[in-house]
């Protein structure tokens, strides 16, 4: 069996999948994804069709799969099942829950308020890009909510499928919008930073630089 990885090291759902691979102890084969490379770009294209990273290949099994959230319920059944997507179907729920909302309401507007930073100034979008913060600032509100309980980790007392998410984006969108007077979102980010995984896929993505085009956090 080979994984093989379509991915970058600075991609924040491309360190997710990576957080999970090494929370798993699972081998994998990365292809790096620069677009300058024509060859691995038309491999990339013909297994994620919309040519979002990441996409996963099993050689072994003859699978195919993109989206990292589905990408991470694959390695967890591969790797013998109940880890990342907890064996418990409430903590499962949970966990799924969290990935999504850090997914949809943190990760999809830091994406399109990076991507905007890019257009030329006469294109862009205050307004559209101050609704996006907006909906930032709500997501850290949600989970600093959610983290009220006394939960360690993102669904409960395990590193889950809701960890390998946030463990990235959490580092990439406070940059845009700070975490603020959210205490237990910041320790949470705090664990998250320290997690061997995560350290471990941050020392990927340290040759390339610092790619994103906002501040450091300072908050």
């Amino acid at each position: 069996m080979v994984l093989r990885l379509y991915s970058h090291p600075y991609s924040g759902y491309g360190q997710k999948t990576a957080v999970a691979l090494y929370e798993l102890d699972l081998p994998f084969e990365l292809k790096l994804i620069q677009h300058e490379d024509a060859a691995v770009m038309a491999e990339f294209r013909a297994v994620s069709p919309f040519a979002k990273m990441p996409a996963l290949v099993d050689t072994g099994a003859n699978r195919t799969l993109f989206e990292s959230s589905i990408v991470i319920e694959y390695l967890d059944r591969l790797a013998g099942g109940g880890r990342l997507i907890p064996a418990d179907p409430d903590v499962a729920l949970e966990a799924r829950l969290v990935d999504r909302i850090v997914d949809t309401y943190a990760g999809g507007p830091m994406n399109r308020i990076v991507f905007g930073g890019f257009r030329p100034e006469d294109q862009r979008d205050p307004y559209g890009k101050a609704e996006e913060e907006a909906v930032l600032a709500r997501c850290w509100d949600q989970l600093e909510e959610r983290l009220s309980d006394g939960r360690t980790w993102g669904a409960g007392e395990s590193f889950t499928l809701a960890d390998c998410c946030a463990a990235p984006i959490l580092t990439y969108g406070r940059r845009l919008v700070p975490l603020g007077d959210r205490p237990l979102l910041k320790a949470w980010h705090g664990r998250l930073r320290a997690r061997p995984s995560f350290v471990r896929a941050l020392k990927d993505a340290a040759p390339f630089g610092d790619l994103m085009p906002a501040p450091p956090a300072e908050d």
